[in-house]
């Protein structure tokens, strides 16, 4: 008989890229007292080049920063210090023509650790971080599109669901009637 701390555990990466981001996001909420819900994933990797690991942690770190700054309570001795106090610091994009918010260099001293374990679950797992964005993508269109009932010209008429982006992007014919769906 095996004793139960020598079974093999399963890895699940879903699991691994969750616990390392929530870690980042625990440590941020610690750090400049904050209590709030971790920001959704298009919030988090929102413009981040997964194909650069070290890179999209650092853009990871720095919304996780911005949220942090926005949910600091009023009482709070962090509620009016500038964004540099939590380690941003803003450089104008010329390409772009906007600004954009980097990571001070000593708040990429400061979040070190938590930047190297970001770093490293988006270079094993980047195409499923990707896959998972796009499926967050997805749902956010699902929501937004609700189901719609069109009935045809037939008597009595025929009757479909379908989202309502389909039946305004394609005409749906019935076959009996050939009307279009309403």
């Amino acid at each position: 008989m095996v004793p139960i701390e020598t079974i093999d555990r399963i890895i699940d990466p879903v699991e691994v890229i969750h616990q390392s981001i929530e870690q980042a996001w625990m440590a941020i909420c610690r750090c400049y007292e904050v209590t709030a819900c971790m920001p959704d994933m298009q919030t988090l990797f929102g413009g981040a080049d997964l194909a650069r690991p070290n890179q999209a942690a650092e853009n990871v770190v720095v919304a996780m920063l911005q949220e942090a700054n926005e949910c600091v309570g009023r009482f709070s001795p962090w509620y009016k210090q500038p964004a540099r106090a939590f380690g941003l610091t803003s450089v104008r994009d010329a390409r772009l023509g906007r600004v954009k918010w980097l990571l001070a260099p000593e708040a990429v001293q400061r979040w070190q650790e938590i930047l190297a374990v970001l770093a490293n679950s988006i270079r094993k797992y980047g195409g499923l971080v990707h896959a998972m964005l796009l499926v967050d993508d997805l749902m956010a269109d699902i929501d937004a599109d609700p189901c719609v009932t069109a009935n045809c010209g037939c008597i009595p008429p025929l009757t479909i669901q379908l989202r309502r982006s389909v039946l305004e992007k394609a005409e749906i014919l019935c076959e009996r009637c050939l009307q279009p769906f309403i």
